[in-house]
């Protein structure tokens, strides 16, 4: 069996399918087979991951092999349309030189479609042990450009492989946008597998959302920080939260500024606690829009050092800096934490890379 072929048994697919047909095959496998199914059993959840990742492997190759087929429709020439058309009454072979040519260039696009599939594979697998390369020096061409994720609504997101915990005082901070500002929905959350954790939410159009847990209890709900956004527009977001406070900036700006009473544990991740960017384990509000330069610091960062940093790129080793994302060095579905604490980002389902995020300066 070739391997295209066996890209269609993974999706559960028969040869040829539409790629419609391909593109709900795979959104079904990967509701079905996604890790986060399978949190209360780390066997069954390893098993899942590399489930997905055969699933992942075979979309990808059927995804290149019907885009080369659209290159080649696309290149018909104008004397085979006409054809095309004159013959609908008595459609007739193709002579058997064209049909030879037409199969060695199948099998060239197959073949490269395999290799790319393997590279990528390799690259995410290291020999069957998850690794996570080193991120090398950006190009001097490359110095102020600022990569992106783009997310679809129930379509994907973005899952932090974090260890330990982190509570009490911390920072989050990163630039998000939306391409729906009246729907409610989610940037960050660590709401699953259990609740009372933290959130920050796009809020129909008026404000951004926040509720803060100690993991067991909500110590506020309704942090909100009061700011009219728009479609397609990137905004700069903050939360400073410590035991007794919590203040949220949105460009820089002071939007909410509250005090915790009576002050608690405020939980931003532990083993309970899974972050995840762009979907709420919690509620159905997953993110239709993009995510750029992720940070997280557990320290109270000062409006002086947000307005200072948030358009530089980090060199990584600042102090109190916990995890830092920025998509310009992902391997495959992975993006590493150049903060150097491990936190490697899976990237779930269709969550897709650009190069249109804002614009932040070389370090």
């Amino acid at each position: 069996m070739d391997d295209l072929s066996k890209a269609y048994l993974t999706l559960g697919l028969k040869n040829g399918a539409s790629l419609d047909e391909i593109k709900q095959a795979y959104r079904d496998l990967v509701k079905v087979w996604h890790p986060d199914r399978f949190g209360h059993d780390e066997r069954l959840r390893l098993i899942a991951q590399e489930k997905l990742k055969e699933i992942n492997g075979a979309y990808e190759l059927l995804q290149a092999n019907a885009f080369e087929s659209n290159i080649a429709s696309d290149q018909t020439t104008p004397a085979e349309t006409e054809a095309t058309t004159d013959e609908t009454a008595s459609a007739k072979p193709a002579p058997a030189s064209s049909s030879r040519m037409a199969l060695w260039v199948t099998l060239g696009v197959l073949a490269l479609a395999v290799i790319v599939t393997a590279a990528i594979f390799f690259s995410q697998t290291g020999r069957g042990q998850k690794t996570v390369a080193p991120a090398p020096s950006k190009p001097a061409s490359d110095t102020n450009t600022t990569y992106a994720l783009n997310f679809y609504r129930e379509q994907g997101h973005l899952a932090i492989a974090t260890t330990g915990s982190l509570r009490g005082t911390f920072t989050i901070e990163l630039w998000a946008l939306t391409r729906k500002p009246r729907l409610t929905q989610t940037i960050v959350s660590s709401r699953g597998p259990n609740d009372c954790a933290f959130n920050i939410k796009f809020r129909q159009g008026k404000r951004f959302h926040a509720d803060i847990g100690d993991g067991s209890k909500w110590l506020v709900k309704d942090a909100n920080a009061t700011y009219s956004y728009t479609k397609d527009a990137w905004y700069h977001i903050a939360y400073v939260i410590t035991p007794s406070n919590y203040a949220a900036y949105v460009n820089g700006e002071l939007t909410a500024d509250h005090s915790i009473y009576p002050p608690g544990n405020p939980l931003l991740y532990d083993v309970n606690h899974r972050l995840r960017f762009g979907m709420d384990e919690g509620t159905p509000d997953d993110l239709e829009g993009s995510i750029a330069e992720i940070r997280i610091w557990k320290t109270a960062r000062t409006q002086e050092e947000i307005l200072a940093n948030r358009k530089r790129e980090l060199a990584g080793d600042e102090p109190g800096l916990q995890g830092y994302w920025r998509f310009a060095h992902d391997t495959g579905h992975e993006t590493p934490d150049l903060s150097g604490h491990g936190f490697t980002g899976t990237l779930m389902i269709t969550a897709s890379l650009n190069k249109d995020g804002p614009p932040i300066a070389g370090k």
